[in-house]
């Protein structure tokens, strides 16, 4: 992650320790501080008012799943954490980590594994943290034993936090395609169960792989002060989904699904508004001066073949469903603007999209980055 204030890049190097580098020369501006386990996977880096934050999945090298924080204010840059197990499940992998409330607090995504809140495990919850990593509240779905056994993971994604009306607004999902509107304050209510807003839009299937919500979501208040939510789906819509003002054909592979925030009932609610056309499995959009812009990475995600035995690396890196994609879509239609078309020919795993002065970055499987810029 990048300070531009102060010119340095935050990174974790696989000892486990956050170092800080002048982005112009490469120099420390500190001795490397120790953070993570050693070789533990870490998902993004986040920096707001001076404390840096990221979170761990799967257990590699014996970690903890958890969350993780430095206060970069304090010379000594104390850490702390929250673990979700006692080993490596209930991972946190949404691709951008933890998102950060207007008031400090910590939210995350937790994926399958054992529940027993009375000793802080805690799979497939949505967790709100203080600033040093203590339990604010919570939100567990009613059918969490379900979404376990299934391996509808929640952890898959990360939540996005924004303001509405009187909330703020936290919106989580995962694999089993269902899209939650969470009170940032207090996110299950008094019992630790109970959304504001709870429906279906993906995965009729039930399927783990290739299907839901996977990444992050992501939000835009437009001009007229409309707030905004885009989700990249993996899959088709669900059959209970109010069909959407704009639609641009079948979805099959996965679309970018777009809701704008309202009011029903005296509580906030998501009211499709439109699905961009068939994408081959998107990443997490990004929206900028009213376009969003997507990219199918073309991978192929299914984790198993049809006898029931399980995909390798190299099986699927050779059966890859095509190549990746930017597009750029109206943010209130959903209608294409531009396409890379095959320009790109390779494709790519867990990526995303960054814009910086008026330039979009992607990369690819055969380490390859691509800028796009506008055409004068």
């Amino acid at each position: 992650v990048v300070d531009k204030r102060d010119r340095t890049i935050y990174l974790i190097t696989s000892d486990g320790k956050l170092r800080g580098l002048n982005y112009v020369n490469g120099e420390d501006r500190f001795p490397p501080v120790p953070f993570v386990p050693a070789h533990s996977k870490n998902w993004s880096l986040n920096l707001v008012d001076g404390m840096i934050y990221t979170v761990i999945s799967q257990g590699c090298a014996g970690a903890r799943s958890g969350v993780y924080a430095v206060n970069l204010k304090d010379p000594n840059r104390p850490v702390s954490q929250f673990h979700v197990s006692l080993g490596g499940g209930a991972g946190i992998w949404g691709r951008a980590g933890a998102a950060i409330g207007p008031d400090g607090t910590v939210y995350a995504e937790t994926g399958d594994g054992v529940y027993d809140p009375p000793v802080d495990k805690y799979a497939d919850t949505v967790l709100g943290l203080t600033r040093d990593m203590k339990l604010a509240s919570y939100y567990t779905p009613t059918n969490r034993e379900y979404i376990t056994k299934k391996d509808l993971d929640m952890g898959c994604i990360s939540p996005v936090v924004f303001p509405f009306k009187n909330w703020t607004l936290v919106a989580a999902s995962g694999k089993e395609g269902v899209i939650y509107l969470l009170d940032g304050k207090s996110l299950g209510g008094a019992d630790g169960r109970t959304p504001l807003f709870r429906a279906r839009y993906n995965n009729d299937d039930v399927d783990f792989a290739g299907r839901g919500f996977w990444g992050s979501l992501s939000t835009w208040e437009d001009p007229e002060g409309r707030r905004w939510l885009y989700a990249p789906a993996w899959g088709a819509p669900s059959d209970s989904m109010p069909k959407p003002k704009f639609t641009n054909g079948p979805t099959d592979r996965g679309s970018i699904m777009a809701f704008e925030v309202v009011v029903e009932s005296n509580k906030p609610a998501l009211v499709p508004v439109w699905i961009s056309r068939d994408m081959s499995l998107p990443e997490p959009p990004v929206i900028a001066n009213g376009v969003v812009l997507a990219l199918s990475n073309g991978e192929n995600a299914r984790q198993a073949k049809d006898d029931g035995t399980l995909l390798s690396s190299a099986d699927r890196i050779q059966t890859k469903t095509g190549n990746a994609v930017l597009h750029a879509y109206d943010a209130h239609t959903g209608k294409e603007l531009w396409s890379s078309g095959d320009l790109i020919d390779s494709w790519t795993h867990f990526s995303g999209i960054a814009i910086s002065y008026g330039r979009i970055y992607v990369t690819t499987f055969d380490s390859r980055v691509y800028s796009f810029g506008l055409k004068e």
